[in-house]
């Protein structure tokens, strides 16, 4: 299976002509060929390749000259775009130059006998979308729009220039547009299209057609539907010939996206097609390019390299040195264990700055002469800050490093998706909405595209006469969660509450069903991607999917998980939670004795809290008093104050502070801590963890209480995550089961069921001792056939 992040396609002659119309400066080479547009081409074409970093760039031309390669739509209009002025001839001259330029350096450049270049985009497009997190079209087509879809976005060169683009995906073009990209095709053919000489029904304008096809998504459905519709816009589609309209759609506008679909190597050509570097350089030179010529070399990245140490430095410890350890294995780079990784110690260093500026360290190490060398002096630099911070160097050698392989093993093991399960579930899923659709317009006599805020902010506030309650910051009433869950709890609120389920039933589809099956891929297996370098506070992130999102309560959340499976048939699934971890680290640090001996004898900690707070005996605390404390010692841990402890229990705001009060004066060690937390962490300028990692406070995305909260809840959310990464490591040291999902305080592991009993307990043991000082964790353990058992 063909495993590719990003998937770039270009419509070169798109590209080409902003170009051309562009670059306003007359450029030529020492022979006098013009090469502006190549130019403006190429500048714009490495933006976006540093913007994107994709893995694989497919660059399409529409076919040359008239014999034999003019595109079909000529056979079916003679006059199809005859209103275009014949191509410039110093445009014309320069695009084979650039496409041979292009195939140099070696991009893929796609040109097909009978379709357009836009039909290229189309259908490379659809190909990747089967085998790529992502695939995006850069084009200023607005044909295009129709493809966009999950998976596919667009990146649309801005008017009048190529210095930058504006990014499009189906739910922003919706937002925008008023309906779905699918309806793109129907749109074009109720407007017309001057610039390709399509002639849309008389009378149809922009607003109009935007109008009838956010309630009416077809043509079929529009002409089925004319008795509902205004006169003045019945009347002129009724003079319209309708099969005429839909052919136009069918047969002038929507595109080809089947070109490659019986090309089994298409994809594995496309990544792998070789680069001519001399050749590039030699004819960047001949048309007098200097500033691509720089460039030459760097488009096609190549598989990370590790860099040994030069200049006679060996960072302590370390025999080999790397620039990204984790990107070195996903592609299968053997990696010594005596490696020193530039990636984990810049983000030790800088774990809230790692994501935006480490490319620009690893592009700058990349670019040089001797990148051995520029690697040794950069580690060199990073090893002597890391040794000034105490402990800082054992968690980089003992904890963060040896985690990177097992990171690897575990995204290469996965997770099995059932696709019957999931198909029901879609299908589902799609009913529910489709239901929740009809039932809004039956309640309000009114259709409405239900993603649209605009639409949904008129339905409520202007046709159904609800009072807006906030805001958005451009000033049009908010038709957010918030404000839609208050609307529901009033009388006759039928349309918020559907607006609301429509919304959480749509997020399951498109936020979780669809995109876990796209990423099942042929073979059913999901191999999600770990990111150890990423979070302020050393906690794991998951994406593509992210495993650690799926929703952990609820009915769908059951559903979701039900059919995620072992990857062997037969197997089960074992799982380990830490029980309340950061209660317990939050007690560690804090010294707090009460709660330390609470947790020692395996009371309700909650109830326990309730029992010292409000004066009654432990077994008379009530539901509602072990809620309140509960809240409270969850909530001190990212900061929470008497404002939002009111909030939070709905009453006065002298009410919360008397809680408060009478909870610290039972607990007064986290007072003293929360207190210290903050002052400390300023003082000396970051947050620490016990194990020694370390968050700078100048580079937390963070002002004010935010900020306040950040430097109390960093050293504990640090802390339990040193302990689960280090209980990771343990576990795979142990060797029983196959460990492959982490969700922050939970470890996953399949195993045949035989074997259930001994990874059990091996869990319970290795993730107990990982806390180390920390004497009162405790183990949660699971076991079962799906992740909806565990």
């Amino acid at each position: 299976m063909i495993n590719i992040k990003t998937f770039l396609i270009v419509d070169g002659h798109s590209l080409a002509h902003r170009a051309f119309h562009a670059v306003n400066v007359k450029l030529t080479a020492p022979d006098g060929t013009p090469t502006a547009m190549i130019v403006g081409f190429m500048n714009m074409l490495f933006r976006v390749q540093d913007e994107l970093r994709p893995d694989c760039t497919v660059i399409a031309f529409d076919a040359s000259g008239k014999e034999g390669v003019r595109a079909f739509r000529y056979d079916l209009q003679a006059d199809y775009k005859g209103g275009r002025n014949p191509l410039p001839d110093d445009l014309r001259i320069q695009i084979p130059l650039l496409q041979e330029l292009l195939g140099h350096m070696g991009f893929r450049v796609i040109v097909c006998d009978g379709v357009e270049a836009d039909d290229v985009v189309a259908s490379v497009a659809r190909r990747a979308q089967k085998n790529a997190d992502e695939a995006v079209m850069l084009t200023s087509d607005k044909d295009l729009f129709q493809v966009l879809d999950y998976g596919i976005r667009m990146m649309r060169p801005v008017r009048n220039g190529i210095s930058g683009a504006e990014t499009y995906d189906a739910e922003k073009f919706t937002e925008e547009f008023g309906f779905s990209p699918s309806s793109m095709p129907d749109y074009l053919a109720l407007i017309g299209d001057t610039s390709d000489n399509i002639k849309g029904v008389k009378g149809i304008g922009k607003q109009t057609a935007g109008k009838l096809l956010a309630s009416y998504p077809t043509i079929e459905a529009l002409f089925a539907s004319l008795d509902e519709l205004p006169k003045s816009v019945r009347t002129k589609l009724e003079a319209a010939d309708r099969d005429k309209v839909i052919w136009t759609r069918d047969k002038m506008i929507r595109l080809r996206d089947d070109i490659f679909d019986g090309d089994k190597g298409f994809l594995d050509d496309c990544l792998n097609f070789p680069a001519d570097i001399p050749s590039a350089e030699n004819l960047a030179i001949t048309l007098g390019l200097s500033r691509i010529l720089e460039r030459i070399g760097s488009i096609k990245r190549p598989t990370p390299q590790i860099h040994t140490a030069a200049a006679g430095f060996v960072p302590p410890e370390a025999g080999t040195l790397i620039d990204d350890y984790k990107t070195a294995l996903k592609h299968g780079v053997d990696v010594p264990s005596d490696v020193w990784d530039l990636r984990t110690a810049y983000y030790l260093l800088h774990p809230d700055e790692t994501g935006n500026k480490f490319p620009e360290i690893a592009a700058y190490i990349k670019s040089t002469d001797k990148p051995g060398q520029t690697l040794a002096e950069t580690a060199g630099k990073l090893q002597a800050e890391i040794e000034e911070h105490e402990g800082l160097k054992d968690v980089m050698n003992t904890i963060d490093l040896p985690l990177i392989p097992i990171l690897d093993r575990m995204e290469r093991h996965g997770v099995r998706l059932s696709p019957g399960h999931f198909e029901a579930l879609r299908a589902e899923l799609e009913g529910k909405i489709l239901q929740i659709e009809a039932d809004l317009v039956r309640e309000t006599g009114a259709r409405i595209n239900m993603n649209s805020p605009q639409q949904v902010s008129w339905l409520l506030f202007e046709h159904l006469g609800f009072t807006p309650s906030a805001k958005t910051k451009s000033g049009s009433p908010s038709v957010d969660a918030a404000v839609l869950t208050e609307l529901a709890k009033k009388e006759n609120a039928t349309a918020p509450r559907l607006l609301l389920e429509y919304r959480e039933l749509s997020k399951m589809l498109t936020g979780f069903v669809v995109p876990l099956m796209k990423a099942g891929g042929e073979d059913c297996i999901i191999h999600t991607t770990f990111e150890p370098a990423i979070t302020g506070t050393g906690r794991l992130s998951s994406r593509d999917p992210n495993l650690q999102n799926i929703p952990a309560f609820g009915e769908w959340a059951a559903k979701i998980k039900a059919g995620l499976l072992p990857v062997e048939e037969g197997n089960i699934f074992v799982a380990a939670d830490y029980s309340q971890i950061e209660l317990r680290v939050f007690a560690h640090l804090s010294g707090e004795g009460r709660l330390l001996e609470a947790f020692s004898r395996g009371r309700d900690i909650h109830a326990e809290t309730a029992s010292w707070v409000f004066g009654v005996l432990p077994e008379l605390v009530t539901p509602e008093l072990r809620r309140t404390a509960k809240m409270i010692n969850f909530g001190l841990l990212y900061g929470m104050t008497e404002f939002g402890l009111a909030d939070r229990l709905g009453v006065s705001r002298a009410e919360a502070k008397d809680i408060m009060s009478r909870y610290f004066a039972a607990l007064p060690g986290l007072r003293d801590y929360l207190r210290e937390a903050v002052s400390t962490a300023k003082e000396r300028g970051f947050t620490r963890t016990l194990a020694g990692r370390i968050r700078p406070v100048k580079e937390i995305p963070a002002r004010g209480l935010a900020l306040d909260r950040a430097l109390i809840n960093s050293p504990i959310q640090g802390t339990a995550a040193d302990v689960a990464r280090r209980a990771m490591i343990a576990v795979e040291s142990a060797a029983a089961g196959k460990m492959f999902l982490q969700v922050h305080d939970s470890i996953v592991c399949e195993c045949r069921e035989d074997e259930a009993d001994g990874v059990s307990e091996m869990l319970r043991e290795v993730m107990k001792g990982a806390g180390g000082e920390i004497s009162s964790l405790e183990v949660e353990m699971k076991r079962g056939k799906s992740l909806a058992d565990v």
